[in-house]
Parts: structure tokens; C-alpha cells; sequence
């Protein structure tokens, strides 16, 4: 089967950051600092990465497994690991809203010392919850030739820029939102995290 060429790459890259970007525009409202921005944004792209890649030897593996057994492998894993982490990033998604309108309500701390979501064991199950779509995609790679080396920088350089302007026009959108910000950016959250546990439940 032929490998997929970079404009190919970058299309699924893209299509691979909507999730993210719809996620980090609602999150950027709570005002965060740039350069949390910037390590968050690396955090995601890593992410990225490290699923797209496990389930392209996954695939691959399971690939060679075919040739031998003579039938077509099935998804299950991979449509069982989706459910499990669509479900808990929901449930984080949701959690984020709750905790930014509960912070705006009650008045929160001071912006230097302000909690915000993109740090700790939040950020890393985040960053988890928006990257299983690349954990399939690559589990469907495994059976092409693909570069992986251009695969890794296409995909971590698409989702690095995604993760940034999407923080980025959350953050410049409270400016002018100003105390609201919190508050549609938390209601955005949890709509997404319901609808996404509604999918996933459903």
C-alpha cells in the first residue's frame, strides 16, 4: 500500500487538532499565563505524538499478525481504549467547567497566583483525553508505509500551533469578555464534556 505524502500528513494533523482546538479556546478564557500556554501546547503536541505512534506499531503488528492468520484484524481494542479515555475526558472537561464558573462566582484568587486547569494531573489527562483520535488514526497508519520522523514533526508542529492559537483566542477573548469570560468558558466546557460523554454513553 503507498505511504501517504506531507500534504496528506498535514490534513490529518489538522483534522487531529479540531478536538484540541475547540477544547483550548474555552480553557484559554480562564486567563492563563503565555508561558503556560507555551508549555501546555508542548504537552499536547507530545501527546499527540506518543499516540499517533503507539498505534501505528499496534496496527503494524497486528498488520503482520493478518498476513499470517489470513483476516482482517479487528478495531476492538482500539474502539474499547477510545470509549475509556472519551469518557474521562468528559468527565475532566466537565470538571474544568464546573471549577472556572465556581472560581468566577466566588470571586477566585488574584491573577499572579489564580489556578487555571493547565498544569498537573489535569493537563496530562487533558492532553490524554484530546489525543486518543491519534491513537486510532495511527492504528490505521500501521498498515501504510508511512515516515515516521516527518509524521512526528508534521503532527507536533500542527498541534503545537493549534494548541497555541486556540489558547491564545480564549485568552485574548476574555479581554474583552472581561469577568464573563469565565463564565461562557466553563458553560462552553461542560456542554462539550456532556456531549462527550453523551456520545460515548450512547
Amino acid at each position: 500500500m503507498r505511504g501517504l505524502g506531507g500534504l496528506e500528513l498535514l490534513v490529518l494533523s489538522v483534522a487531529l487538532g479540531t478536538d484540541l482546538f475547540s477544547v483550548a479556546i474555552p480553557i484559554g478564557m480562564n486567563r492563563v499565563r503565555l508561558r503556560i500556554i507555551l508549555r501546555a501546547a508542548v504537552v499536547f503536541a507530545v501527546f499527540h505524538i506518543i499516540m499517533i505512534l503507539a498505534g501505528y506499531h499496534m496496527g503494524h503488528w497486528l498488520g503482520t499478525v493478518v498476513e499470517h492468520v489470513g483476516s482482517y484484524h479487528s478495531d476492538c481494542p482500539v474502539i474499547l481504549m477510545e470509549n475509556w479515555a472519551g469518557i474521562l475526558g468528559a468527565l475532566v472537561l466537565i470538571g474544568l467547567g464546573v471549577h472556572m464558573i465556581k472560581e468566577n462566582v466566588t470571586g477566585g484568587a488574584a491573577d499572579d497566583t489564580k489556578t487555571h486547569p493547565l498544569k498537573g494531573a489535569a493537563l496530562l489527562i487533558l492532553a490524554a483525553s484530546v489525543s486518543v483520535d491519534a491513537l486510532a488514526a495511527g492504528f490505521s497508519l500501521g498498515m501504510m508505509d508511512v515516515d515516521l520522523l516527518k509524521l512526528s514533526i508534521i503532527l507536533g508542529t500542527v498541534i503545537f500551533a493549534i494548541a497555541i492559537v486556540g489558547l491564545a483566542v480564549g485568552r485574548r477573548a476574555s479581554r474583552y469578555l472581561g469577568q464573563r469570560s469565565e463564565l461562557i468558558g466553563g458553560a462552553v466546557l461542560i456542554f462539550l464534556g456532556l456531549h462527550v460523554l453523551w456520545h460515548m454513553l450512547t
